[in-house]
């Protein structure tokens, strides 16, 4: 379930070189460290390194990790990463990484699934989220996905078998969609009903882990999508409110002009919403389900 993190390590300890600040590279804990220079002063500004995939940078007295923890121990991020690989590949990177990883502040990361199922049809129902419509993920000047902004999280969806395709050159056999989202841990700790992810070691804790997978899908359900509801069982009003709530074009405009009444005609669409018999999106919905249910094991 996990993907990208964002660790930050201060470190007690540091190498003379970079006390010093040495213009050339170094090794040190088993690494070999090159100094990033300042554009404008042409000074060193920090030191980067990579592991595999991952990449290092260390900068005063703080070590970043950033990258893909399912691409560094798997390889791929289009198979399914359980919490039992998850505990095995923070294992193997603090034997890898130069400082006890799970002492490291988490900033930010991604948590994610994958279901075998074609990523348009899906993508075509999203309408909004919290009242933002989603922005198209491009690709060889093809849309392969949506994703929606916000100022600590986001939340995306896309054509994973196109993106390995594109991005990797790797063909799958099979469509495959992945929903994912990003967010900055400050997002989950200052909340009323926190998760508490502060550092690497809440990663592996499994009631955490069950609450970061609620909180996934609990983002799938929040997205405002096309509704599939039988008009014969509306009245003239509630066919006005669902076709005003499926135009976000005009939803969005009639927010600012009609603030009064907006709220009201919002119960009326969330009451009709419950007539909505759409099994695509029933089935959509139990995929994703079962897609995370199997990587608490």
């Amino acid at each position: 379930m996990y993907d990208t993190l964002k660790l930050k390590h201060q470190v007690t300890q540091l190498p003379k070189e970079v006390i010093e600040q040495q213009e050339s590279p170094f090794f040190w804990k088993g690494l070999k460290w090159t100094p990033i220079f300042n554009k404008k002063t042409n000074q060193v500004k920090a030191y980067e390194t990579t592991v595999s995939n991952l990449r290092l940078e260390l900068k005063g007295n703080i070590i970043s990790c950033n990258n893909s923890l399912q691409k560094w121990y798997m390889g791929n991020n289009y198979e399914l990463f359980t919490y039992s690989q998850v505990v095995k590949a923070l294992e193997k990177l603090d034997s890898v990484l130069p400082f006890n990883v799970y002492d490291a502040k988490i900033h930010y990361l991604a948590v994610g699934t994958v279901i075998e199922e074609k990523a348009q049809p899906i993508l075509n129902t999203w309408l909004s989220l919290n009242g933002k419509q989603p922005e198209s993920m491009l690709g060889n000047n093809k849309q392969y996905g949506k994703k929606f902004y916000f100022t600590d999280y986001n939340v995306k969806g896309y054509d994973k078998t196109f993106e390995v395709k594109t991005h990797e050159r790797i063909k799958l056999n099979k469509p495959l969609f992945r929903f994912e989202l990003e967010i900055y841990t400050r997002n989950l700790n200052k909340r009323k009903n926190s998760i508490g992810i502060y550092t690497v070691h809440d990663l592996i804790d499994k009631v955490k882990y069950q609450m970061l997978a609620d909180e996934l899908l609990s983002k799938y359900d929040k997205i405002e999508k096309q509704q599939s509801i039988p008009l014969s069982q509306l009245n003239n009003k509630e066919k006005e409110v669902l076709a005003l709530f499926q135009n976000q074009e005009i939803l969005q405009q009639y927010k600012i002009d009609h603030f009064e009444t907006f709220s009201i005609r919002r119960k009326v669409y969330n009451r009709i919403k419950k007539l909505s018999n759409d099994k695509y999106l029933i089935h959509v919905k139990k995929q994703l389900k079962t897609s995370v249910k199997h990587t608490l094991f």
